[in-house]
């Protein structure tokens, strides 16, 4: 998956050109027209799956039917239906203006509130993963093709409904867009002999690009709710001066200010302003081809929404000739120490901009560090006797940050083309499970699994493109972690790694040490049952069972020596193969089992 892509993805989809911004904390006002060419009910739809997620489609129908009829009121007799200026509170009103559904889905709380605490209270509702909604299955294809024959508007709203209530966090125009490729799969599919295969060929890639993308969103979120706007506006900075390199700094940096706000109403799920910004920004884009971009004419003819994907995919533009290689000429012979808190504000910007544009292949995470890094420096110069000596090795300095990603990004790669992704994920099952022990078995598998599979995503890659692949793929899987910390804290250790820097939240991670806060459980005999259902499990069962008996065992002991898993992985592994030759085998594992259990015991001395 194209990480650095996704990134960008968010970035393009809230920035806004400066006529339609949103100023002075009032919200923008749709046009009649602009409301009308938008699909509301699919819409009204993706809100309230998005915020009801248990409730049936019948129930979320009948919600966007109403809250469509009350926004498209048109203000006067000889005015265009549109949309009312207060469209997002009356969306929520319905949520509580319906109390059956409010007292049902436990929102009542929430509907006592008003405001933006209700909103706040709403929001907070939304979970990732419910029980009571299980993955989404695709149609069977004979009912489900005749139900799309014979009511296509219908058959592809209960498909948005069903993508938003299990992705709560998704933004509108991706999930439209999605649902805008799945439209064009069904009439296909349905069309062949087998039609089963089809649509699971077809559908398979949509699927994973809404997860991933799923993720990425919820992760922005999280960076938009944690840290200051500073942080969010730095990114976009980095990413669009990578994109639009011959962009002047004016521009990106006027179209960076304003995405905090437009991001922060896809975060609060305002569909509709969601959907029109990102709809402004593509016109805003393709209307100022000359000045951002020349590898955007053909995307630029695509309808909406197959053009903002379209974009994304572009190759960045070509890099500017004459560029200075180096960034001493920003500061000068002037002292760091001495601007003031704009003046440093507007400095760091510009080494973002030109860093960024000079760097057009370099993870935004590096180049972030990098600015990061160079305050740091500066600061550090300040103090010096010889400040300007100083400052002269900060280029320098600076390469540091790359090389740091460079050399993780390389020692990663080899392991896992040496190891393989099972035994490499093994590697990062022992090292978080020391890290975090707290978590449990699950969240330490579904963490390191992905971990390992960045593997078999990056490291095929050119070595150029595996730092920013990796590194984009690594802020995304522990800002999951950071998310799982703020819903539930793990440890002072980890809560550190993730409100402290954003820009240094990997580095961070890589050198924590072991939890020592964590008080290892009493030993249980009953975490260590060997029994036959071992020798029936195959493939990725096995792996899974072993991994378990490995995260057992450092928990037990956090300060576990390789030396030790290693001795105790071979007795484990010679276990299996003594007990499952046996024909007794619940008798062997009884015996055998204990025997092993008594010497890891004791070499771990617990």
């Amino acid at each position: 998956m194209k990480w650095v892509v996704a990134v960008f993805l968010i970035s393009l989809l809230n920035v806004i050109e400066s006529r339609t911004l949103h100023t002075n904390g009032m919200t923008s006002t749709l046009t009649p027209s602009q409301c009308s060419a938008m699909n509301l009910m699919d819409l009204a739809t993706i809100f309230f799956a998005q915020f009801v997620q248990e409730a049936t489609y019948q129930e979320v129908n009948k919600m966007a039917r109403d809250v469509v009829t009350a926004i498209e009121k048109p203000t006067d007799s000889d005015q265009q239906a549109g949309c009312s200026e207060n469209h997002l509170s009356a969306l929520l009103e319905e949520i509580c203006h319906e109390k059956d559904i409010s007292e049902k889905y436990g929102l009542s709380d929430c509907c006592n509130r008003s405001g933006e605490e209700r909103h706040n209270c709403l929001l907070a509702h939304k979970k990732t993963s419910r029980a009571s909604i299980p993955p989404f299955q695709i149609p069977d294809p004979v009912t489900g093709c005749k139900a799309y024959d014979e009511n296509r508007e219908m058959f592809m709203n209960r498909y948005i409904y069903e993508i938003a209530r299990r992705h709560p966090f998704l933004y509108a125009p991706t999930i439209l867009f999605s649902a805008s490729l799945y439209d064009k799969v069904i009439p296909l599919c349905c069309r062949t002999e087998n039609a089963v295969e089809c649509f699971q060929t077809k559908s398979a890639p949509i699927t994973k690009e809404l997860r991933e993308n799923s993720m990425l969103n919820q992760h922005m979120c999280a960076v938009m709710r944690n840290f200051e706007s500073q942080t969010f506006q730095t990114i976009s900075i980095a990413k669009m001066s990578q994109k639009f390199p011959k962009a002047n700094m004016t521009e990106i940096q006027k179209l960076a200010e304003y995405s905090d706000h437009v991001h922060k109403e896809c975060c609060r799920g305002n569909v509709l302003e969601c959907l029109h910004d990102g709809q402004e920004i593509m016109s805003y884009v393709c209307s100022h081809q000359d000045s951002l971009s020349s590898k955007i004419a053909e995307c630029c003819k695509l309808p909406t929404l197959e053009l903002a994907h379209c974009i994304i995919q572009a190759d960045n533009d070509d890099t500017p000739q004459g560029l200075s290689p180096t960034l001493n000429k920003f500061l000068g012979d002037r002292d760091f120490r001495q601007l003031s808190s704009a003046e440093k504000h507007a400095l760091l910007t510009s080494v973002t901009y030109e860093y960024a544009r000079r760097h057009p292949k370099l993870a935004v995470m590096v180049v972030l560090r990098v600015t990061t890094g160079y305050q740091e420096f500066l600061e550090k110069c300040s103090q010096s006797e010889n400040r300007l000596e100083c400052q002269d090795k900060g280029e320098k300095e600076l390469e540091k940050y790359i090389q740091e990603s460079q050399a993780l990004a390389k020692r990663s790669c080899d392991m896992f083309l040496k190891m393989g992704e099972y035994h490499l994920q093994n590697e990062f099952l022992v090292s978080y499970t020391k890290k975090a022990p707290e978590l449990t078995t699950q969240e330490l598998m579904a963490i390191t699994r992905k971990m390992a599979a960045t593997g078999g995503t990056c490291c095929h890659l050119s070595e150029e493109k595996q730092l920013a692949c990796g590194e984009s793929a690594a802020d995304i899987i522990l800002g999951q972690l950071c998310i799982r910390h703020e819903m539930n804290p793990v440890n002072p250790g980890v809560g550190q790694c993730c409100a402290a820097s954003y820009a240094n939240r990997r580095p961070c991670f890589s050198n924590l040490g072991v939890d020592e806060t964590y008080v290892s459980p009493t030993f249980s005999a009953a975490k260590f049952h060997f029994q036959k259902d071992l020798c029936q499990a195959q493939g990725v069962a096995l792996q899974t069972m072993k991994q378990e008996f490995l995260i057992n065992l450092v928990k037990q002991k956090l300060n576990i020596t390789d030396e030790q898993l290693k001795i105790a992985t071979a007795d484990f592994s010679n276990l299996l193969e003594t007990c499952c030759q046996r024909q007794e085998q619940d008798a062997c594992f009884a015996e055998e089992g204990s025997k092993l259990i008594s010497k890891t015991r004791a070499a771990l001395g617990v």
